[in-house]
């Protein structure tokens, strides 16, 4: 018998485009609601709902910090709301009537000069103006976007240095697929005051992007340039001033985004959900991310109907890219319920559950507590971000860190992720698998050998506020690639009273898997097996 060990377990992540029997052995072939971190996995903080009766169906969510304050605006299909620290404002336009936003185009929005612009592709771009002392106001609402062309919408709005870029550009209901469409350059803490690409005296001006198919979907800034991004093809927007004021080349001939807000800023790069692949943009080419690791995994799972709806977020805080979409068994619901997780830092992917959402906002978000004391807190201590003199008044912004805040419209609810160990008060199913293992007793690969089981011992640890939480652990074994597996299990496991779990598995391949049903956290650095080879296709070893 030996103890075979495999360490590093959070290294690599999930991997599921690869057979399970040719991954290493501390690569994992199945998981979910799980973070790979120092080498580590370990369960998924927990979300909880805040800013609570939210007055529409939420489609979309984004964060605008402004005086000290944190303000977070809510757009719906037909309103738009503010919540400012304590209660909800409808700040939907005075005139023009409701919005006409559908639920596989959401909006989009940026900021220029502290003013606040949404676009959903059917009404003119709303903005939310600064009072006199340049700071926005919840007694204010959101007006059609000044000096806008009449008859006019666009696809997705961004700001670019001082400027407004429009892209994907219908005129008088005839559609321009290809167009870019840009202001004139805007005065600090003001609003472009033409977009007449006829006029000389200003340096507004419009371009068609027609050498390539694919109509344009979204843009974002890159260092000193702006990065246009079609169905199947990536442009690189450059201000050269006077006469031509910006200068276009193509990036990458093949490689664009799925939809918009399918694009996210990181480390001076774009990480880029595309259609079939997820990619980096480093400003002079396109790199892939999933080949071999989750791409077909990712792309024959989500729902061809609306995949519109997907949508990228960065959690900077956790160095992580959340690529969401709606996945082919939720289509009733019809909402962004999975994520792929794709850590910058350490290179791992991982999978969370989604509440059916519609979008991700990431900012400071203020979480009331009643008064008193840490007793209020709804957090465990090993996961409260809260300073232990911070105040407990229900206005209060939790200033220790930005956090992901997720808007969904099923539930007409606002969670703050990264709160606790359940979904929204509902204990969350968290696993790591891994199936295929073929070591023999000296640690070899051999997937001819026969192989005894005698023992688990876990490398790991539980919430550290109890003795009494445990996991779950199961082994499962099989003969052949082509049977299924059989798991043994579950066999409970308690870290501070136990150091291994004996069980009897016979097979050519064995697998582990970690689980936790309850509100336990844990954390699993390395395991090792006990093993003892039992012969070739069946045969006694001797």
């Amino acid at each position: 018998m030996a103890l075979i060990p495999i360490d590093n377990v959070g290294e690599t992540g999930i991997v599921k485009d690869i057979n399970p029997w040719q991954l290493p052995p501390n690569v994992w072939s199945e998981g979910n609601n799980v973070r790979a971190e120092h080498g580590a996995i370990e369960k998924s903080p927990g979300y909880l709902e805040v800013m609570e009766s939210c007055p529409i169906e939420p489609y979309y969510i984004t964060n605008l910090e402004a005086g000290g304050a944190s303000y977070w605006i809510v757009g719906g299909l037909a309103k738009i709301y503010v919540w400012a620290g304590s209660d909800w404002t409808d700040i939907t336009r005075a005139s023009g009537g409701d919005y006409s936003t559908t639920s596989k185009e959401n909006w989009t929005s940026t900021v220029l000069g502290g003013i606040l612009i949404m676009a959903n592709g059917y009404d003119d771009p709303q903005f939310w103006a600064l009072n006199a002392s340049g700071l926005p106001s919840t007694s204010t609402k959101m007006a059609d976007l000044t000096a806008w062309p009449p008859s006019t919408e666009c696809f997705s709005l961004r700001a670019f240095r001082s400027f407004l870029i429009s892209l994907n550009v219908t005129s008088s209901t005839v559609n321009k697929p290809n167009m870019v469409k840009w202001s004139t350059s805007a005065a600090t803490q003001s609003l472009p005051a033409s977009w007449d690409a006829t006029d000389a005296t200003v340096d507004a001006g419009e371009y068609s992007l027609e050498d390539s198919k694919g109509k344009i979907l979204d843009g974002l800034p890159l260092a000193d340039s702006f990065m246009i991004y079609k169905e199947d093809s990536t442009y690189m927007m450059t201000y050269v001033g006077t006469p031509f004021i910006f200068a276009f080349r193509q990036v990458s001939p093949n490689v664009g985004a799925l939809t918009k807000n399918c694009v996210a800023e990181f480390d001076g790069g774009h990480f880029v959900f595309g259609n079939g692949d997820m990619y980096i943009n480093d400003g002079q080419k396109l790199t892939s991310l999933l080949p071999h690791k989750m791409r077909d995994h990712v792309f024959n799972n989500i729902s061809g109907d609306d995949y519109q709806k997907s949508f990228v977020v960065a959690d900077y805080g956790n160095t992580e890219m959340w690529a969401c979409y709606v996945s082919q068994s939720n289509v009733t619901d019809a909402q962004c319920n999975k994520a792929l997780v794709w850590n910058w830092s350490n290179g791992t992917f991982t999978e969370r559950d989604l509440p059916n959402l519609g979008f991700i906002g990431y900012g400071i978000e203020g979480n009331p507590l009643a008064p008193g004391s840490w007793n209020a807190a709804t957090t465990n201590w090993n996961t409260d971000t809260l300073n232990w003199n911070q105040s407990a008044s229900t206005s209060f912004f939790n200033l220790a860190g930005k956090t992901l805040v997720m808007a969904s419209p099923t539930n007409t609810k606002i969670f703050r992720n990264e709160t606790g160990n359940t979904e929204d008060g509902t204990n969350m199913t968290s696993y790591i698998q891994r199936t295929g293992l073929t070591m023999d007793e000296q640690g070899n690969p051999d997937q001819a050998m026969v192989k005894h089981i005698s023992s688990v011992w876990p490398k790991m640890k539980v919430n550290p506020d109890s003795d009494t939480d445990t996991v779950n652990i199961y082994v499962g074994h099989q003969m052949s690639t082509e049977e299924a597996i059989t798991w043994e299990g579950p066999y409970t496991f308690n870290p501070d009273t136990q150091s291994k779990v004996p069980v009897r598995v016979t097979g050519k391949y064995y697998g582990i898997k970690v689980e936790s049903t309850t509100d336990t956290t844990w954390q699993l650095n390395g395991y090792s097996l006990d093993v003892k080879n039992a012969g070739i296709r069946g045969s006694v070893s001797r």
